[in-house]
């Protein structure tokens, strides 16, 4: 009874925790795609801007103030740049820019060099404001770039994202946050975290990596919440909506009660009638007891002998014996399974790696293999300390998932090395696998905030050697050779045989004779 009222305790916890997973999981990804529209919305609302600037190759101030007017709830701004970086135009009065101020700044300069609509990354203007810019390019009727027209948003007063972000999280304590594609925060309820990077943060690095899901989660103040996640590929932008994990608390000791007064009666009247009846239960305990004492020496060395009794405590402790043989086979085999996966990542650790490479190679059938190093993986120990190291190499684990197939293998070999064993893939296709996950890390932030990269070799079966310690030795050699040759590159194993010519046995001559 106390293992029936623990199992209902366990039942409902893991209840009312997958159900603030999902439910968080779909509010984020309702807001990321609410968020994308309407940003798309303002996108179309600065192009028809620039359209009709276009038209006339100028906008005077009381035209763009009938402009902002009627677009004041995408925009806390409107302004007219040129190609010179001055200010034309510019409303409302309070912006914070004048019509003549010169601007400067790698955004900038940066809006001046793409000349197409876009959408800009939070950056900090000259005053301390964190905004972001909703820009299209100017051209006049002859197709000469003049400028650029931004739409402003500001982060930290009321603005548009507000309308679709905000929530009440005073009952429960949930909150929502947006972040950008270098992980700092766009929008949160505390706007005094705006613009702060939460690039280490595990649910905000799988949004950075394009991922979607929800996870529960620490934080460095050991406070664990139910995050779901999502990812708007339009904007680039994350939405993280999460939930203390101490909400569950008070329901969760509700029921813990009210199981225990509910079954206490009846554990009582059921140990009493056990007392009793004990008394006919001796016999076919005696059995059980015969039995046990011989499965001391070897519990596997006969079946459990049948039993046929009225008497419950008979029946539980047949039952239970019984179960217990089924929960051990149970441990065993979680035992086995653990084993063979790395603590770490959860990829496929060095002893299964070795027991599957000898597999394959035993079938004799195709299959390519990549080995690769994470690039300088000591200096983010050294800055950044190795819980962010941890959480770099489960990144990576991460991505190597999702370059791979199923019926791949993605296995960590040791320390920073990892790889990926491809069944039926020629060396092609493997360099093709290793590329892709070299461009997709060479493009994409890590935990600890920075760009991390691989030297990869890649060696096929059975082309490059037919036994494990020849793949894994030129598997090796190829990596190496990346990383001789500037990391960040793979190399696929080149081994060029050497013709040793045979040596014809021949009579000598007299000339050969004299010499």
């Amino acid at each position: 009874m106390i293992i029936s009222v623990y199992s209902a305790y366990l039942v409902s916890k893991q209840a009312l925790v997958d159900n603030y997973l999902e439910s968080n999981y779909q509010h984020a990804s309702e807001l990321a795609n609410a968020a994308g529209n309407v940003l798309d919305t303002m996108q179309e609302s600065v192009d028809g801007l620039a359209t009709i600037w276009q038209r006339g190759s100028k906008i005077d101030q009381d035209l763009l103030e009938d402009l902002y007017s009627n677009n004041k709830n995408y925009f806390n701004s409107i302004v007219i740049v040129n190609k010179k970086l001055v200010v034309d135009n510019t409303v409302p009065a309070t912006s914070g820019v004048t019509a003549g101020q010169q601007l400067s700044g790698p955004i900038n300069n940066m809006l001046l060099e793409i000349r197409i609509p876009h959408i800009t990354e939070p950056f900090r203007s000259k005053d301390g404001r964190w905004i972001v810019l909703v820009t299209s390019p100017l051209f006049d009727k002859q197709e000469r770039y003049y400028g650029y027209i931004a739409g402003t948003i500001y982060l930290q007063k009321s603005n548009v994202l507000q309308g679709i972000l905000e929530h009440d999280y005073s009952s429960d304590g949930s909150y929502i946050y947006a972040v950008g594609p270098k992980g700092n925060i766009i929008f949160h309820p505390d706007i005094n975290l705006v613009g702060v990077s939460k690039a280490s943060d595990e649910a905000v690095w799988k949004v950075m990596a394009g991922l979607a899901g929800k996870i529960e989660f620490t934080d460095q103040q050991d406070q664990t919440f139910y995050t779901g996640y999502a990812y708007n590929m339009k904007s680039s932008w994350g939405v993280i909506v999460q939930t203390p994990a101490s909400v569950i608390d008070v329901p969760l000791r509700e029921l813990l009660q009210k199981s225990i007064l509910l079954s206490l009666p009846l554990l009582l009247i059921t140990l009493a009638a056990g007392w009793i009846i004990t008394y006919l239960a001796v016999r076919p305990l005696h059995v059980l007891a015969e039995y046990s004492n011989r499965m001391v020496n070897d519990w596997r060395s006969e079946a459990l002998p049948p039993i046929n009794s009225g008497t419950y405590e008979v029946k539980a402790l047949y039952q239970s014996i019984r179960f217990t043989t089924r929960q051990l086979q149970k441990y065993i085999m979680k035992l086995k399974n653990e084993t063979a996966l790395d603590g770490l990542t959860g990829l496929a650790n060095r002893r299964n790696f070795d027991s599957t490479l000898e597999a394959w190679c035993i079938g004799d059938e195709p299959f390519a293999m990549v080995m690769l190093d994470i690039d300088r993986f000591k200096r983010v120990n050294d800055t950044y300390g190795h819980l962010t190291g941890d959480r770099v190499m489960q990144f990576l684990a991460v991505i190597m998932r999702n370059v791979s197939r199923e019926g791949d293998v993605c296995f960590r070999y040791g320390g920073e090395e990892f790889g990926i064993l491809l069944r039926g893939c020629n060396v092609t296709r493997a360099y093709i696998v290793a590329e892709r996950l070299r461009e997709l890390l060479q493009g994409t932030v890590s935990p600890s905030g920075e760009i991390i990269t691989v030297s990869s070799g890649v060696v096929a079966f059975p082309e490059h050697g037919r036994t494990p310690d020849d793949l894994i030795s030129h598997a090796d050699e190829a990596m190496y050779t990346s990383k001789r040759e500037g990391r960040n590159r793979t190399t696929i194993y080149y081994n060029q045989p050497i013709e040793v010519a045979e040596e014809v046995e021949k009579e000598p001559t007299p000339e050969e004779i004299n010499v």
